[in-house]
């Protein structure tokens, strides 16, 4: 099962916008809705913490957290959408994401908060929620300096919520939420986070963002 979950335990690296890829941000233009565009997706629900929760880093984060690589704009926001059309997403105004081929990572113009969607094979495999919530938790611990887990639910389309709390390796106090399902063959993960800051700071955007994430049912 490690295997089948080694790219998601590629998502400690979401303390920072990837290295490579194309980064953009949010604009005026005002986005469509996704509920228009993308028939057969499946939502998820429940930004808001009942308790903090964070975020964690990977050997590749040696940056400290995310910072907009170009000037914000004002405006309504952004909607991406992933080229396969596997998922969309839109951003508060001001916000820059970046994508590579199996990641989207994104943050607020001030880098206090951020995240990233990540998304992979499942290598055949068909995964019950517990196996997926067991191995979200083991990537964070293996790669975070504390953690501590705050809450979980079963959310209605099925995903799993996982709240916490934790301080990364350079220090830096991660306050999160994360949301993993599998769809098909493809498992993604969803993944919120403060930075140094508390996650109800930025709750507003959180829910924005959460309201507007879809992934196509397979």
């Amino acid at each position: 099962m490690k295997n089948s979950f080694r790219f998601a335990l590629l998502v400690t690296a979401t303390l920072m916008l990837a290295a490579c890829g194309r980064t953009n941000v949010a604009n005026n233009s005002t986005a469509p809705s996704p509920a228009a565009s993308a028939p057969a997706e499946s939502p998820t629900s429940g930004a808001s913490p009942s308790a903090p929760v964070p975020l964690p880093d990977d050997e590749a984060a040696s940056t400290p957290s995310p910072q907009a690589s170009a000037p914000a704009n004002a405006g309504n926001g952004q909607t991406y959408r992933q080229p396969q059309g596997l998922f969309e997403i839109s951003f508060p105004a001001g916000y820059t994401y970046r994508e590579t081929d199996s990641t989207l990572t994104f943050s607020s113009s001030d880098g206090g908060f951020g995240g990233v969607v990540e998304y992979g094979s499942a290598e055949g495999k068909r995964l019950s929620t517990q196996q997926l919530e067991d191995a979200l938790k083991q990537g964070y611990e293996d790669r975070l300096e504390q953690v501590s887990w705050q809450d979980t639910q079963l959310q209605p389309d099925g995903s799993v919520r996982v709240d916490w709390i934790g301080r990364d390796k350079e220090g830096r106090d991660l306050d999160a939420i994360s949301f993993i399902e599998q769809r098909g063959d493809t498992i993604f993960i969803l993944n919120l986070f403060a930075v140094d800051k508390p996650y109800n700071d930025y709750n507003d955007d959180a829910e924005a963002i959460v309201g507007t994430y879809r992934v196509k049912q397979q």
